[in-house]
């Protein structure tokens, strides 16, 4: 049961955001402000709460204010229960990062932290998401709180605006979950040092390549021994280039070094462009910043490297190094869940083999590169789905600008979900689903439309054309497909015809997820194709079809 205490600026509340213009509301805003704090206190028992949740939703709040709401409602009169504090204070960007008011002294945050800590004594979960104002100093709401109960918390997951001073340098070993993020990083987060004995799942965001593993060190000692999550989100440094060249051009240039690499079927495969401008030595070439993409992987002294015995969810998300490397460290026959988002250059090498329990995968890459994508994206979108056949739920996502291919054969053939991001055709989707017989879910971003033939104008036309194709049913096991139909380059009919001419031979289709404007096309051009006897019996369960946004 939670107890909640949550803030309103009545002059915005009062009059509704939705019945406001903008200008209106900034308006609003800069009335004087009518706050109150809103509690359920008085409909829930000291002894059945687990949760404490503080909360604004207006402005950043002075810590007195909070503790003065506190005591006004009388919370240190009761014994609470609860073992969870929530904390989110919430700025507003046109008022709190403009202000040029009160500088919030800390030790105003550390008298609310004493008071939380005296009268909330069995809490050993923390969650705080603080999106701090101008008006505070390098360390976030809670780093008093963290300071003073730090021997009793052991799950901490805490999330900044800015990147501030921990407040402590090291965190203990009874830590068993942590999560370190921010909401939008522009250097690298500054971590304390964590004992790894005890962490079960860890997050991190805005580190750097080489400084993942040097704050877990402790006498020598890199084993995660307990960790079965690990989510980390990586930052990428600045540097300089000559102004002749590319961010794209130096990081290819960079990774084509070595000069062939070996495909999954043995082949050597040359990645080097021949069209490579030679810039070394041009003294009149000025520099620009853009980010690093290629920093070397650490290698720790004494030849030491972490241990995961346990770990079972992986997520890299930016991730600007070699896969390979980082990988080699990670028990991959283990895994559950994967999830990977890297610069496309990152995935050379990598080969998804190994994976003997793996349930659930989500691959993207990213690359603003349309000239030297392929083969390099047919080649990621191959070693995409050849992973095991075991695995259940799979999420691919691409950044391509070209059209991309889809592999002759695949090996992940127990697919039952499958998220498909990349602009692959809507013709070589049929090959690929007859190839996943228990795929019941599809969703489909980016997908290119085939151009209808010239005779597919009118009802019986397109039945026509739809009984001269392959009869054979594209799935028998989809029940569930939400397709793409925000396509700009495409007209409803063409929409219509491609996702028609691929569910026509879907004869377990049920469900269709797609926005309730276009549906109401969809049913239009569908109804007339149904009233026709020799097309009905093969398309008859489009009849039967739910329409959910």
């Amino acid at each position: 049961r939670r107890l909640i205490f949550e803030r309103y600026n009545m002059a915005v509340e009062g009059a509704g955001k939705q019945t406001l213009s903008h200008e209106e509301l900034q308006v609003a805003k800069k009335l004087p402000p009518q706050t109150r704090w809103l509690s359920n206190m008085d409909r829930v028992t000291a002894a059945g709460v687990r949760e404490v949740v503080i909360s604004t939703v207006d402005r950043y709040p002075h810590p007195d204010d909070v503790l003065a709401m506190l005591r006004e409602h009388g919370v240190e009169r009761h014994r609470w229960a609860a073992t969870t504090l929530c904390i989110h204070f919430k700025a507003d960007f046109d008022l709190d990062d403009k202000d040029e008011g009160e500088w919030i002294p800390d030790e105003s945050f550390a008298a609310l932290a004493s008071f939380l800590a005296e009268h909330l004594p069995l809490v050993d979960t923390l969650r705080m998401d603080d999106n701090r104002c101008r008006r505070v100093g390098p360390r976030n709401a809670m780093s008093a709180y963290v300071a003073e109960r730090l021997g009793k918390l052991r799950r901490m997951f805490l999330k900044f605006a800015y990147l501030p001073a921990f407040g402590v340098k090291t965190l203990p070993a009874h830590i068993t979950h942590l999560t370190l993020s921010v909401h939008g990083a522009y250097e690298f987060i500054d971590i304390p040092r964590i004992m790894t004995s005890s962490l079960v799942s860890l997050t991190l965001s805005a580190i750097p390549l080489n400084f993942v593993w040097d704050k877990f060190t402790h006498g020598g000692v890199l084993e995660f021994n307990e960790l079965r999550s690990l989510d980390l989100t990586f930052h990428v440094p600045y540097r300089s280039i000559p102004s002749g060249k590319t961010e794209d051009d130096l990081m290819w240039e960079r990774y084509n070094k070595e000069s062939t690499e070996v495909d999954e079927d043995g082949n050597k495969v040359s990645y080097v462009d021949s069209k490579t401008d030679n810039y070394k030595g041009n003294h009149k070439l000025k520099t620009i910043s853009v980010k690093e993409h290629t920093p070397k992987y650490t290698v720790l002294k004494e030849g030491k490297r972490p241990r995961f015995p346990k770990l079972r969810h992986l997520q890299l998300n930016l991730y600007p190094g070699r896969l390979r490397e980082f990988l080699r460290d990670i028990p991959l026959g283990q895994l559950l869940t994967l999830h990977i988002s890297a610069d496309l250059v990152a995935y050379k090498g990598v080969r998804l083999v190994g994976l003997d329990s793996l349930q659930s995968s989500n691959i993207c890459y990213y690359s603003e590169s349309k000239l030297r994508e392929s083969p390099h994206a047919n080649r990621f979108l191959a070693k995409v789905f050849a992973q095991p056949p075991h695995v259940r739920r799979l999420t691919v996502g691409t950044s391509s600008k070209c059209r991309l291919r889809l592999p002759p054969t695949v090996a992940c053939t127990g697919i039952r979900r499958l998220k498909l991001t990349a602009q692959v055709s809507y013709a070589d989707l049929p090959a690929l689903l007859r190839q996943l017989p228990v795929l019941e879910y599809l969703y489909l971003q980016r997908t290119l439309f085939v151009e209808p033939p010239p005779l597919t104008h009118t009802p019986e036309e397109m039945a026509r054309h739809f009984l001269a194709m392959d009869p054979r049913p594209v799935s028998t096991s989809l029940v569930k497909f939400a397709p793409d139909v925000l396509c700009r380059n495409a007209t409803d009919e063409v929409v219509f015809y491609n996702i028609f001419m691929l569910i026509g031979r879907v004869p377990s289709l049920r469900v269709m997820k797609m926005f309730s404007f276009y549906s109401t096309h969809f049913l239009r051009e569908l109804l007339p194709l149904l009233k026709i006897p020799e097309l009905l019996k093969f398309i008859r369960h489009l009849a039967a079809l739910e329409f959910k946004e």
